[in-house]
């Protein structure tokens, strides 16, 4: 008896399939009830190419639902300012990767002792991205960091901390490396005061 229980219990424990990897990343993405925000950034920008250069920089992110957001520089002094400014769509907001990824694999990781899911995904549409990693907890699905890796050999890596706001979970700092054929950054984002879900204008997700 104690046999055939073994073996039922193995075959149920085989039969469960693993969690699909774009089921992962809806969980890690969902904020039920969060139709938008607009936040103030601080970014603390470390340029290395083409030049050396050291620079605050502030600007506005904004978030509609289901998969629009943006990210205003409205502040950027000194030689920086020559490399960005205006407005620019970005794939920074979680609740943004469902809509514009394909999970194509999911391993097991670890991200500061914590067990991770690494998903493997491709872009839906955007034709200069080549792959990207989410690294989402196993245990409450909170996103932790991206890498985006492009056509042209650029990279951009993201890590997030998370904070609760209003009951949902958000960015609270970011840190970000990047490396591109015309130049390379590391910068931190601290984001200030959310304004969840009030208005925010159709016009300020038009592109850079």
């Amino acid at each position: 008896m104690k046999t055939v229980l073994v073996l039922i219990l193995g075959t149920l424990v085989a039969a469960t399939p693993a969690m699909d990897g774009n089921a992962i990343l809806a969980r890690a993405a969902t904020a039920s009830g969060l139709n938008s925000y607009s936040v103030p950034v601080h970014f603390d920008v470390h340029m290395h190419r083409p030049i050396g250069v050291k620079s605050g920089a502030e600007g506005v992110a904004y978030f509609k639902s289901p998969s629009q957001a943006a990210l205003a520089i409205t502040k950027i002094p000194g030689p920086i300012g020559q490399f960005f400014k205006g407005s620019y769509t970005i794939d920074m907001v979680p609740q943004t990767w469902p809509n514009k990824y394909n999970v194509t694999s999911v391993s097991q990781g670890q991200a500061g002792g914590v067990a991770t899911y690494v998903l493997q995904a491709v872009p839906k549409s955007d034709p200069s991205v080549d792959s990207t990693v989410f690294t989402v907890t196993q245990n409450d699905y909170q996103p932790v960091s991206t890498v985006w890796h492009y056509k042209d050999g650029s990279t951009i890596n993201l890590a997030i901390a998370n904070q609760k706001v209003s009951g949902f979970t958000l960015p609270q700092t970011e840190t970000i490396s990047v490396t591109m054929p015309k130049y390379a950054l590391d910068a931190t984002a601290t984001y200030g005061t959310y304004s969840v879900n009030a208005s925010v204008p159709d016009s300020v997700f038009g592109q850079h």
